[in-house]
């Protein structure tokens, strides 16, 4: 039975890799300021004022029928000096506006159309959203509707309405013509709670956009949200001028489920019909293969985004159909990619493996190749080695999603508000796109041992070298983008696993051939970025660089989960990952902060205070573990070009003062190691198969990732020590990616 027309649907979302990657820790709630902070970070530069009218002719068809006269209700009227007087209360407010919104609402309902209410909701938090947010009211269609004084229903939320009792709490600025950035923490908090709730909508909802009214005393705004920023109207007086506000509330009532924001491309599964039926199986038997169990750990995954009340969908790639859960991985980011990732079911293959598909609006621009392409022509054998191309997730099919709103459009009105304007757009165009591979992975911090951590990094290393024969640069190697992957074979009735690496997320890949630059800043993770990237985002990545993020990748999950001297290991991860040092070169992004940068030009590394860290059970006598050879010899190599790189800079500007020493002829072989994949990984293999690798030395997670979750370059932070705006990857979150068994916040749901 194929499903019923969409309707806003539970759903979380990340910026995935092409294969399921799930948390390094299941964490607490933490709707707090740091997530705000997360928002605001990634919408600055992107908020732009839009006149009413302009808002209104943009986005809000002019209906059939006749626009009537809006009167505000005489309980509401007799309000208004009070608010001017700031001499209410919220609670007040929301009877009155309930009852002169719903009116007008009332006047919209028509036939063919669904019918609106508003329905307030402040004082309470939806029980199965688990960050506990709480929005004052909003739009619902009457049948999806919370009852009143029940909380909001963030999965059928139509259009959001936050109230406030005095314009003074308005974030928002009529002044700022081209950007806006609020400039008080009242403001900023503000401003972050409404983003929140915006996310939310975009977690719980398949939506390309939507809209909010926000009410601040006698004034009101509307804003209008995608993937590539805000709009938000002037302030206007809906006492003064009700018209406005019922206009708005009557044209979003006229229009369709595609202009009000909805995906046409998703379609929910209809309880109890065959789709629905064929998921409960899915989720809860076995594969079997020959009468043997196969893939039942991506099975108990599938059920875990299945087994909650949240509605089930399907959704369309190139004329296929996949039948999905709760996304399986999410970002919780406003503004760019928004990616999702899901365990799926491929319709076409009902009873087969489980596939991986990932929801994305992927970034438009110059040099840009879709992922699909990317991974069609590594999954293309050819005469060189395919040592490498098993660790690459293979492509089943993928394609931009057609119709109206796939494709942003707060850039285009940025552009035809500033048509000769020499600055450069803030905003750039996404494309909504999915892909879905056939590997369904597991995250990296699932690795056995040491041993076994730095063998599927070798597999990493060996992807990405045949990656690079085939004329590609990942640029984005992180904790998130290296998973692990269970092959499972039947032999002769008996089952055979073998474990490995998959390097994910080749969407920020770069042709060796385009000379020209992708984009004008960075891209890349900036807690596994080449301090010569951190400190030169302009340069071009070289395969050194990369090979310096998967030593960055070793010592990140080395420090996390072996056995080590450190005790404070969060304050370590935040100096050394997370830092970030003002320039104090004339140029407008930050560099490398200072323990990263020191500890590879000297090859050694030590916490902010000094220690030295070794590796191994803290036992007297203390036994070695080989993790710090692998740790301290790769140090040294990179330090090695560190001091190539100065001794160059020397030599040329003389005047400069220094006592750089030449380079060694041992020093100059070991930089041959750093410079290929082959040579890396080899040298890795020679450590794997070295002595030193205790059987059980994994540790318990030494940080909470709560506390401190590594930003993407992109982040704009500006009086912090994270990096600014002139890194462009374009992550829209933090790395690691979070699972959808777990909320915005990194929280588990509630199970229904």
């Amino acid at each position: 039975m194929e499903a019923s027309p969409l309707k806003p649907a539970l759903q979380h979302s990340i910026s995935t890799p092409s294969a399921v990657s799930a948390t390094l820790s299941q964490q607490t709630p933490k709707p707090s300021k740091i997530i705000q902070l997360q928002y605001r970070l990634s919408m600055e530069g992107r908020i732009i004022l839009c006149p009413y009218s302009e808002m209104m002719n943009r986005y809000l068809p002019i209906p059939p029928r006749p626009v009537p006269h809006f009167q505000l209700t005489t309980g509401l009227r007799d309000m208004m000096d009070d608010l001017r007087r700031n001499q209410t209360t919220e609670v007040n407010m929301y009877e009155h506006l309930t009852t002169t919104l719903n009116r007008w609402l009332k006047l919209a309902d028509a036939d063919k159309k669904p019918k609106f209410r508003v329905v307030i909701s402040g004082n309470k938090s939806d029980p199965d959203d688990w960050t506990k947010q709480r929005i004052d009211g909003g739009v619902y269609e009457d049948d999806e509707k919370p009852t009143e004084d029940h909380p909001p229903k963030w999965e059928a939320l139509e259009l959001g309405i936050e109230v406030k009792r005095h314009h003074s709490c308005d974030f928002f600025s009529d002044e700022y013509q081209k950007g806006y950035s609020p400039n008080s923490e009242v403001s900023k908090s503000a401003l972050g709670q409404a983003m929140s709730y915006s996310s939310l909508v975009f977690f719980h909802q398949h939506r390309t956009h939507h809209f909010s009214i926000l009410i601040f005393g006698t004034k009101a705004r509307i804003v209008r949200w995608d993937r590539a920023g805000l709009l938000f109207t002037n302030a206007f007086d809906y006492f003064d001028e009700p018209q406005k506000l019922g206009e708005f509330l009557w044209r979003y009532a006229q229009m369709d489920s595609v202009d009000r924001g909805h995906d046409p491309t998703v379609t929910r599964v209809v309880a109890k019909g065959d789709e629905d039926t064929l998921m409960d199986t899915r989720a809860k038997v076995s594969r079997k293969v020959e009468k043997v169990v196969v893939d039942d750990e991506i099975r108990k995954l599938f059920d875990e985004t299945v087994s909650t009340h949240g509605p089930r969908h399907i959704l369309r790639v190139q004329g296929k159909k996949f039948l999905v859960g709760k996304p399986h991985t999410y970002t919780t980011v406003l503004a760019g990619r928004g990616t999702r990732g899901y365990i799926a079911i491929d319709l076409d293959d009902p009873k087969g493996p489980f596939v991986f598909l990932k929801d994305t609006w992927r970034v438009v621009g110059e040099g840009l190749d879709e992922e699909g392409k990317v991974l069609l022509d590594l999954n293309s054998p050819d005469e060189q080695d395919q040592r490498g191309r098993k660790y690459i997730p293979t492509l089943v099919c993928h394609g931009d999603l057609e119709g109206r709103w796939q494709k942003t459009d707060s850039q285009d009105f940025w552009l035809t508000r500033n048509p000769n304007s020499d600055q450069k757009c803030p905003m750039r165009t996404h494309q909504h796109y999915r892909l879905v591979v056939k590997e369904v992975g597991l995250p990296i911090s699932n690795f056995r041992n040491g041993r076994e951590m730095v063998t599927l990094i070798s597999h990493g290393v060996a992807a990405h070298g045949y990656g690079y024969k085939k004329g590609y640069m990942h640029r984005d190697i992180s904790a998130g983008n290296l998973l692990i992957f269970v092959r499972q074979d039947v032999v002769n009735g008996q089952l055979k696993e073998e474990r490995h690496g998959l390097l994910t997320d080749w969407e920020l890949a770069k042709k060796l051939a385009d000379k020209g630059p992708r984009q004008l800043e960075r891209t890349g993770t900036w807690q596994f970025l080449a301090v010569d990237i951190l400190n030169n985002p302009s340069k071009p990545v070289e395969v050194w660089h990369e090979m310096e993020s998967w030593f960055h990748l070793t010592l990140w999950l080395a420090v996390q989960y072996l056995p080590h001297n450190v005790q404070n290991v969060a304050v370590f991860m935040s100096e050394f990952f997370d830092d970030a040092a003002k320039p104090d070169d004339g140029s407008t992004h930050q560099k490398c902060g200072t323990l990263k940068r020191t500890s590879m030009e000297t090859g050694r590394i030590r916490s902010a205070a000094g220690t030295r860290f070794k590796f191994g059970a803290q036992d007297d006598p203390f036994v070695p573990h080989a993790i710090n050879k692998v740790l301290a010899q790769l140090a040294r190599a990179f330090s090695y070009r560190y001091q190539e790189q100065e001794l160059l800079r020397t030599n040329a500007e003389p005047w400069l003062e220094g006592d750089v020493a030449d380079l060694t002829p041992a020093q100059l072989k070991a930089l041959e190691n750093i410079d290929d994949q082959v040579r890396f990984e080899e040298l890795l293999l020679e450590y794997i198969n070295g002595p030193g690798w205790p059987e059980n030395d994994k540790t318990a997670p030494q940080v909470s990732l709560s506390e401190r979750e590594p930003f993407p370059s992109s982040y704009p932070i500006r009086g912090s020590k994270r990096p600014p705006s002139d890194g462009t990857a374009d992550l829209d979150v933090p790395q690691p990616k979070h699972p959808a068994v777990a909320g915005p916040s990194g929280s588990r749901p509630k199970r229904g």
